[in-house]
């Protein structure tokens, strides 16, 4: 008896045992007793079912690694070709930040070279090119004294006693000073609108945060930098301060002005776009703050980033091409297509952005908004003439590629928006009049009696 139970305990041990004790018993069964027998029946069903129990086990667990083998080569399989598809784009985008941080060490060693080569790409984009040409390009600073510069510059050519070329440069130096003039107001009251809506957004965000989060100043920094419309406004504001403003006066017959990201602090113009389309000082202080307006709103900013988003998306697109190469073509096309359209939706909508802000700093500078809206008018009769745009079955159609809306589109809702944006609406502030402020002081004298 004894014996037998010893065995059914190693049976808790390894099967290899439990059969063995198995057979033993079997053995003494056959010349015991009766009431032996009767025992040794009931420790061998015992005996035969912990066996069955424990060779199952073994079977399951010595199974299991056989089983998952293929799951897990599907796996890494997987694996593999999501790393085959996206190696393409993560080189890409690791030779954008290559270039990128080489573009900013080679600016840092070299800023004036870093400065007049990008001068120059930025001319070529207007057909500013030839050594003729560059040397026309007039510059002036914020701040200039116009009476020396113009005075020196007829001492100058009346030394060379060359009148003709006088008359050429001087009137070319009179456009200049009207841009500077105008630009300059431009900018101080741009300056003072963008400290303002930061001070505001500031204002409201801290409002909105717990009061545990106001009392902690490092808690408080760190969750305004999260709002995207705290960064907006103070990237704004780092934007219109710091270095003197300069004012860029390109010989060209491409109607243009802009502002550059690469080339901070400089306002563009060509000589075109004030021949063709402006007449007045108030048309070009729409223009100018209408340009100025992209930069407050980060347009070209966003702008890159989609470049560079889509662009990528393109490449991740071609890598998955199953044909390895014959549909790619087709793919470009429609893609490049694809990203046009959805560029150009953006690109009208900044262009009204730019509009509703230029406007109004237009008004802040005070100018006459109303009379400054008749350039668009000019730039859509243009357009009609040249055939870019018929007045009658284009009018209002609005093509998917166009990357401005029409003119003649801006030239009306400038023309509503002139009723609220103008420059009696800031009688009080910004455009105090010689009348008000000397009404303000005799308010403020009676006050003192």
């Amino acid at each position: 008896m004894a014996m037998v139970v010893q065995s059914f305990l190693l049976t808790r041990s390894t099967p290899k045992l439990a059969a063995i004790m198995y057979s033993k018993s079997a053995l003494l069964s056959s010349s015991a007793p009766l009431l032996h027998r009767h025992c040794f029946r009931s420790c061998r069903s015992s005996l035969q079912r912990r066996t069955a129990q424990i060779h199952h086990r073994f079977s399951t667990t010595s199974s299991s690694p056989v089983n998952k083998s293929p799951v897990n080569k599907d796996k890494w399989r997987q694996i593999a070709r999501i790393a085959y598809y996206i190696r393409i784009p993560v080189l890409t985008l690791s030779i954008y930040g290559i270039g990128y941080q080489q573009g900013i060490m080679d600016f840092a060693r070299e800023k004036e070279i870093m400065e007049a080569k990008l001068l120059q790409t930025v001319l070529a984009g207007v057909g500013c090119t030839s050594p003729e040409d560059l040397e026309m390009v007039l510059i002036a600073h914020e701040g200039e004294d116009w009476r020396i510069v113009l005075s020196r510059l007829r001492e100058k050519f009346r030394l060379l006693d060359n009148m003709e070329r006088y008359k050429e440069h001087h009137h070319r130096m009179v456009m200049l000073r009207d841009v500077a003039k105008v630009g300059e107001k431009i900018i101080k009251v741009a300056r003072s609108y963008v400290k303002s809506k930061l001070a505001e957004v500031v204002r409201d965000a801290v409002n909105q945060l717990p009061p545990e989060v106001q009392e902690d100043e490092n808690r408080l920094y760190e969750a305004l930098e999260q709002i995207e419309e705290v960064a907006l406004w103070t990237k704004a504001t780092r934007h219109m301060e710091g270095d003197t403003w300069k004012f860029v006066l390109i010989p060209s017959v491409i109607p243009n002005a802009f502002v550059s990201e690469i080339l901070p602090h400089r306002i563009f113009i060509t000589t075109s776009m004030i021949e063709t389309f402006i007449k007045s000082d108030d048309e070009l202080a729409l223009t100018l703050g209408h340009e100025v307006s992209h930069l407050i709103l980060g347009h070209s900013s966003n702008r890159n980033s989609f470049e560079v988003f889509f662009r990528t998306a393109e490449i991740l697109v071609l890598s998955l091409d199953p044909t390895e190469g014959l549909l790619s073509l087709a793919f470009m096309a429609f893609l490049a297509s694809l990203r046009h359209a959805i560029g150009a939706e953006f690109s009208r909508n900044d262009e009204r952005e730019a509009d509703e802000l230029g406007i109004k700093l237009c008004a802040m500078a005070c100018f006459d908004t109303k009379s400054a809206s008749r350039v668009f008018h000019r730039m859509h009769l243009a357009d009609v003439e040249s055939g870019k745009q018929a007045a009658s079955n284009r009018a209002g159609l609005l093509s998917f590629f166009d990357s401005h809306p029409p003119s003649e589109e801006r030239y009306h809702s400038l023309l509503e928006e002139s009723g609220k944006e103008n420059k009696d609406k800031y009688e009080d502030t910004t455009c105090a009049s010689l009348k008000t402020i000397f009404r303000d002081a005799m308010k403020q004298d009676t006050r003192n009696e």
